[in-house]
């Protein structure tokens, strides 16, 4: 029994000597500080598939193709006015999909609720209607040679259709929302020193949200320019 309690306090010693660090207490629970909510902030995820027609200054169109990767965080300033910033990567191709490396992507911008009009009648239609807007500005790299900016605006009707009703917050889903309009998009820069442009300015954008709660959602958007580009989402506001 001794020989026992000796190996295990020898094999004891020896997982704590071989430990870098030690490890955490048990169970702690309270915090120095804490928050009720986070109640003015969202975070995000977003991937896009970007697929522009440019023209080259110097004569000529291409066709820009890029991923973009981005997180996400945002502020509500008022319940109908939100400013956000995203920080990612982004890597282009032109005419190909052979894409260069990943650089730094950042952009900021801004989410606006014009009006909105809750359909009560018929029950079946039971769902909000609303115009919005959002413009933001985004700058991307790939490589050691482009470069470029996108100043983006639209303006959309949505319409948000409630799983039961807008006071159950437990629903599963919450609810759906579909939207689409008008889009606007200067985009320019460089590649390889030379500088181009975006062929067409004006456009549509269409998506769909899925709130699966609440405040937690995931979505799929189109924009149609002269070529057609995607993307994914997914959001959590707290």
């Amino acid at each position: 029994m001794n020989n026992t309690i000796r190996m295990a306090a020898l094999l004891l010693g020896s997982a704590v000597a071989a430990c870098a660090a030690t490890p955490g207490g048990a169970g702690m629970r309270d915090s120095l500080t804490a928050s009720d909510n986070l109640g003015p902030l969202s975070a995000g995820i977003d991937f896009q598939q970007i697929k522009r027609n440019a023209s080259l200054d110097a004569g000529g169109t291409k066709v820009l193709q890029a991923r973009v990767y981005s997180f996400e965080l945002g502020v509500d300033l008022f319940s109908w006015w939100q400013v956000f910033a995203t920080l990612g990567s982004s890597e282009a191709g032109w005419d190909t999909t052979d894409y260069g490396s990943n650089e730094f992507k950042w952009s900021g911008g801004t989410h606006l609720n014009w009006w909105h009009y809750d359909i009560t009648d018929p029950e079946f239609m039971e769902g909000r209607l609303s115009f919005q807007t959002t413009a933001e500005l985004s700058q991307f790299r790939s490589g050691d040679d482009t470069r470029w900016y996108d100043a983006y605006a639209d303006l959309t009707l949505n319409y948000e259709l409630y799983a039961e009703k807008p006071k159950d917050l437990k629903a599963i889903p919450y609810s759906l929302a579909l939207y689409g309009g008008a889009a606007l998009s200067k985009l320019s820069g460089h590649v390889m020193g030379e500088g181009f442009d975006e062929d067409n300015l004006i456009g549509v954008v269409g998506g769909v949200d899925i709130y699966i709660a609440r405040n937690l959602s995931v979505g799929a958007q189109v924009l149609v320019f002269d070529k057609a580009s995607y993307g994914l989402s997914a959001r959590y506001h707290f």
